[in-house]
């Protein structure tokens, strides 16, 4: 083994690890973070903990950051996020903030209210305990059993009493049995749940039972679509007249269509005239078969299909009319109707009109 060391050495290819620079360096006299001086570390006693943590005799150190009114004697790094000394628990975060034109990283320190020191210890994953309570990137939440707690996948969690979703107890769960099926279903003994998380505006989560489902022949068959052995399930609706035998996500990549052997679905909706056999998908949520056009499962009626058209942005033309997200856009001229790009207040034009997201506006020195 020696022999090969030597040879590695000499051919430059020494091991790997003892090549890693760490965030901390000492040298002449002073101790750097990422070529930045601590002016406050004390050199003799200064120590790395991580990459991240670090302390001396005096105060313990994030990313070369003081951590105020930390002692030095008894500070202790317990991952990359989490420290403690024998008084306080400390939740820290390197995170990326995103502004318009400007992306930069910023430093989050906190010390945790009310956290009990001495019991303090990391779970996985950003969550941790103490014999009082649970937390989650430095916040505290009341759990039934902080002993037997564990978080599981897509911020659900249980223990030996109750699940949890984003950090609340799931109400009539059974935390023994209850297990995580996919991002939005779970189930236990006794229930089976649909959960969601709205990102889109302020935040918002929740969950529900679904009342039909039978928890032991559940199974998840898509994004939002499910089935058991008597029922297909669009996130916590029944699919009326679905066949849950044959029924699926219409493919991986389309989450709001299904088919079974005999019917097209769009969300929980059976689309009852429409020719499963010629039925295929468009963009911009339209759809078509052998007779019919289809905006996200309804029905466009009087469509003209042989010169039906899809633009973008929700725009459709055929001979006859111009379309957004499946409405008729009144007066708008199919023949010289055409997207318009690179302007800031509108989208589309005809020979007499602008258009912005569906409407008609008003354009200064518009010119066709």
């Amino acid at each position: 083994m020696k022999l090969l060391q030597i040879v590695l050495s000499m051919l430059g290819l020494g091991i790997l690890v003892s090549c890693k620079k760490s965030g901390y360096e000492t040298k002449n006299g002073a101790v750097y973070y990422k070529d930045y001086q601590m002016q406050m570390a004390d050199y003799d006693s200064f120590q790395e903990l991580t990459d991240v943590f670090a302390k001396d005799k005096v105060q313990g150190y994030y990313r070369g950051i003081a951590l105020a009114g930390s002692n030095g004697a008894s500070f202790q790094a317990l991952d990359e996020h989490y420290a403690k000394d024998n008084a306080s628990v400390f939740y820290c975060d390197n995170y990326i903030d995103f502004q318009l034109f400007n992306t930069t990283r910023k430093d989050k320190i906190s010390r945790i209210p009310a956290a009990d020191a001495r019991s303090f210890a990391v779970i996985t994953n950003e969550y941790a305990n103490d014999r009082f309570r649970c937390y989650y990137q430095g916040n505290g939440f009341e759990v039934k059993d902080v002993v037997s707690f564990e978080p599981l996948e897509y911020r659900f969690g249980k223990d030996k009493v109750t699940g949890y979703f984003d950090l609340k107890p799931i109400a009539g769960s059974n935390g023994t049995s209850f297990t995580v099926l996919s991002r939005n279903f779970s189930k236990d003994n006794q229930h089976v749940y649909y959960s969601w998380s709205n990102l889109d505006g302020p935040p918002t989560t929740g969950i529900r039972v679904i009342k039909q489902a039978d928890p032991a022949s559940f199974t998840v068959v898509g994004l939002y679509y499910s089935t058991d052995k008597a029922h297909a399930f669009y996130q916590d609706k029944q699919v009326q007249a679905a066949d849950p035998t044959s029924f699926k996500q219409w493919d991986e990549n389309t989450t709001h269509y299904a088919s079974d052997n005999t019917h097209i679905y769009f969300q929980d909706k059976l689309l009852t005239a429409a020719d499963k056999a010629s039925f295929s998908l468009l963009t911009d949520n339209y759809a078509r078969d052998k007779t019919t056009v289809y905006f996200e499962g309804s029905p466009i009626n009087d469509c003209v299909l042989a010169t039906f058209t899809v633009l973008e942005l929700g725009y459709a033309k055929d001979g006859k009319r111009v379309y957004h997200e499946g409405k008729v856009l009144a007066g708008a001229d199919p023949i010289s109707f055409a997207l318009v790009s690179n302007e800031a207040d509108r989208d589309a034009a005809d020979k007499t009109h602008s258009y912005s997201d569906g409407r008609r506006v008003k354009v200064e020195n518009q010119v066709n």
